[in-house]
């Protein structure tokens, strides 16, 4: 979900739950299930300065109940098999490059300790205003709650270069596209491989992390998993909720969506596991499409 909302039905639900404990509960849970530790993986889109208080409340419990997650941290836990500190770890993912996500999102996680993780498409971060201007039209358009009425949308490969210092930077394809069946294979091989050598270029050190563009079923092929695998990232990200447990296929990361705008009780009921159960046959068919 993308919009500035969320559904009344989910609110109404998430509400209940926070009320009830059980929201809680299942979060304690998880640490039970999952005995050798978990990490669970967000992917947030904008973060407008008018969210900037709600977004800092949602990152204050995150501080509460996880440990950040940076790239040598992920790199280990494969490694190892096991997640060390007490804590479950925790990735906070931004997709798009947005220059909301460097004004705003970046501050606010280095005040509480948190790598964020920025999923960036090459082609818009050297993009001027006039170009990006175009970005909120079109089936290819950037979701974002909060368009500026001037200036730029996107951050710039400066400003990545900057955020790479302390945080994580990964590729999101070159001009925000969706990698499905239908595309053409030179075509994804430009929108992967061609990313990340842009990328790479841009910020002067290796990309190891690349995330698909949307999260509905067709926006995944075999193909481009192949040549994910084949361009030389170490990680793909999804969008299909599950935590990253040991024998997790590090091609198969998923993450649970949450916006800024969201208040807390939703935030607690997404990561609580429910929409883990809620995603698995969605997530069991795009787990067997990409296991190429």
């Amino acid at each position: 979900m993308h919009d500035d909302g969320v559904r009344k039905g989910k609110r109404a639900l998430a509400r209940a739950l926070a009320a009830t404990g059980v929201t809680r509960l299942l979060l304690r849970a998880q640490a039970l299930i999952h005995r050798h530790g978990y990490v669970r993986v967000l992917n947030y889109h904008d973060t407008p300065p008018q969210h900037a208080g709600t977004f800092e409340q949602q990152v204050r419990f995150y501080a509460e109940h996880f440990t950040p997650v940076g790239l040598g941290d992920l790199g280990r836990f494969f490694g190892h098999g096991f997640w060390p500190a007490a804590k479950p770890g925790l990735i906070i993912s931004f997709d798009d490059g947005l220059l909301s996500n460097y004004e705003v999102a970046a501050p606010i996680l280095e005040r509480y300790g948190f790598t964020g993780w920025f999923f960036v498409a090459t082609a818009l971060l050297e993009s001027g205003p006039e170009e990006q201007a175009g970005l909120g039209r079109g089936d290819n358009r950037l979701l974002v709650h909060c368009w500026p009425e001037h200036g730029r949308l996107v951050m710039s490969a400066q400003e990545a270069r900057a955020l790479a210092a302390r945080h994580v930077i990964g590729s999101h394809t070159r001009t925000h596209r969706r990698m499905s069946s239908d595309v053409a294979a030179e075509v994804m091989e430009d929108e992967i491989a061609g990313a990340r050598a842009q990328l790479e270029a841009q910020l002067g050190a290796p990309v190891d992390a690349f995330a698909w563009v949307g999260g509905e079923e067709g926006s995944y092929s075999a193909e481009a998993a192949r040549i994910i695998r084949r361009a030389g990232y170490s990680y793909a990200f999804m969008t299909n909720s599950a935590p990253v447990v040991p024998g997790t296929n590090p091609f198969q990361i998923q993450r649970t969506n949450i916006e800024a705008s969201w208040p807390l009780d939703v935030v607690r009921f997404q990561v609580s596991g429910i929409m883990d159960a809620l995603y698995l046959p969605k997530r069991t068919r795009v787990n067997r499409l990409t296991s190429v």
